[in-house]
């Protein structure tokens, strides 16, 4: 890498984690009210004895907060009416494990406290380690750039479109503007201030835009419930009522879901035309376009298959389920729970073909300024 990059992907380094610095300290925008009191607390703990079974056969211990130092009695829920999916066949926990402790703190809680799973921050910190370990060895400068870029993202979700959906504003408008300032900022880290970062921002907003009407077009024809199959928006429901609307968020999730994809697609689309050009300089703006189209559609075959794996992925056990029930499959994919994830993944996909041709025009406009009248093609 010769001086003058490095130093802009230094200063650019610099800039995201300045970003991040003031979105860490911003002060917190969550609506007080909005949260309501569900009687209960998790807090990190640590096991300091054991007391034995108690009379249910539940085994008793004592915890300390680690925050906080504060001791208290807890239980292990065993028997089979437990609510804590995975208590039944856990490990029995040791003196000086560290967990999560549930305390119940309402009327019908009566103080009492459980232990419900084990603290896995340690774990959780080594594999991203690794992973960040990986990506900056490999990826070097221009991978500590992208880590940067991926802890904005997680930090303008936190700090700023989460709020803001408890504040009641539009989740549409929120995931369409929050994924253009996602974009804007992470490709101005990742590729630097140039015209490709342009024609990508403009193709990625552009795709966005269409991924969202066509998002609210086919879910309203499908006549969907409130719930749309998501068992989250039950928990919802009783929670924040009608401040938040519900249908719309689920509406952002599968904007936000094709984000992550558009991103790759627009980028690397907007730097073929880009190369293009650089090697052909005489080649006319059609002829650049061409050429990057024929690049595109050979990019669209894998992205597609990527996205739509990927909800697959997460149906996978609801899937296998519904194999087991012997149903006819139409009758399955009628279903509102996997309708919506077919229209996720199908308008998700949609949106990402979209990009293909309107970031290529956008950047053979920006970037193929002078075609020739007689140039080859």
């Amino acid at each position: 890498m010769t001086q003058q990059p490095a130093r802009g992907a230094l200063v650019a380094i610099l800039g995201g984690v300045a970003l991040l610095g003031a979105l860490w300290f911003m002060p917190d925008i969550t609506p007080q009210a909005a949260i309501p009191a569900v009687g209960q607390q998790n807090e990190h703990g640590r096991i300091v004895e054991s007391f034995g079974p108690d009379a249910n056969g539940n085994p008793r211990y004592s915890v300390e907060v680690v925050a906080s130092g504060e001791r208290f009695e807890a239980i292990v829920q065993v028997a089979a009416e437990s609510a804590l999916p995975g208590s039944i066949e856990r490990e029995a926990y040791e003196v000086g494990d560290e967990v999560v402790v549930t305390r119940f703190t309402g009327p019908a809680g009566g103080g009492t406290a459980i232990i419900s799973e084990p603290w896995r921050i340690p774990m959780l910190a080594t594999v991203a380690l690794a992973f960040a370990a990986a990506v900056v060895i490999i990826g070097g400068l221009r991978g500590l750039r992208s880590l940067v870029a991926l802890a904005l993202t997680i930090a303008v979700v936190a700090k700023v479109v989460i709020p803001m959906l408890l504040h009641g504003v539009s989740p549409i408008l929120l995931a369409v503007g929050g994924g253009t300032l996602v974009t804007i900022a992470t490709l101005l880290l990742t590729e630097g201030a140039s015209r490709v970062t342009l024609a990508a921002t403009l193709g990625t907003v552009s795709a966005l835009v269409a991924t969202a009407v066509l998002a609210a077009i086919f879910t309203a024809a499908a006549g969907f419930t409130a719930l749309q199959g998501n068992e989250e928006i039950a928990f919802l429901i009783p929670l924040i009522g009608e401040r938040v609307d519900l249908q719309g968020i689920l509406l952002a999730a599968t904007v936000f879901g094709a984000l992550g994809v558009l991103d790759d697609v627009t980028v690397t689309q907007a730097a073929t035309v880009e190369q293009l050009h650089r090697a052909r300089p005489d080649a006319s703006r059609a002829g650049v376009i061409g050429r990057a189209m024929h690049v595109g559609r050979s990019h669209i075959a894998a992205v597609v298959n990527t996205l739509v794996l990927a909800y697959l992925g997460a149906s996978l056990p609801l899937l296998l389920l519904f194999a087991l029930g012997g149903q006819d499959p139409l009758v399955v994919i009628n279903g509102e729970i996997v309708a919506v994830e077919v229209i996720r993944a199908l308008v998700g996909s949609i949106g990402i073909v979209m990009a293909v041709p309107l970031t290529t025009l956008v950047a053979a406009a920006l970037v193929v300024r002078s075609p020739a009248p007689n140039a080859g093609t």
